[in-house]
């Protein structure tokens, strides 16, 4: 398989967070990597720490809108949610 560009990575990443969508539901096309390899890069960028670099790196920008959630503590760095309407089992009624 050739080498996904990190650009397309980060674009599907992004794309998930900001929409909640499962991966299932990852748009195709040129400027989006396949939910496995997106799926892959997440793994490998949060055992070795890329993350955790990204995020010091971000705290320390000046960028209006992420300093106005930042400073307003509408980010939380230790949470994580899953909503449960994408869930397939359909339960009792």
């Amino acid at each position: 398989m050739p080498h996904v560009p990190y650009r397309y990575v980060l674009n599907s990443l992004l794309y998930i967070l900001v929409t909640g969508c499962r991966w299932c539901d990852l748009p195709r096309g040129d400027i989006w990597a396949s939910k496995s390899s997106s799926h892959r890069w997440l793994k490998r960028w949060r055992s070795d720490g890329t993350f955790e670099y990204i995020q010091g790196r971000v705290l320390a920008m000046p960028a209006a809108g992420y300093a106005y959630a930042n400073e307003r503590v509408l980010i939380n760095w230790d949470f994580g949610a899953v909503d449960g309407s994408f869930s397939p089992w359909k339960g009792r009624r």
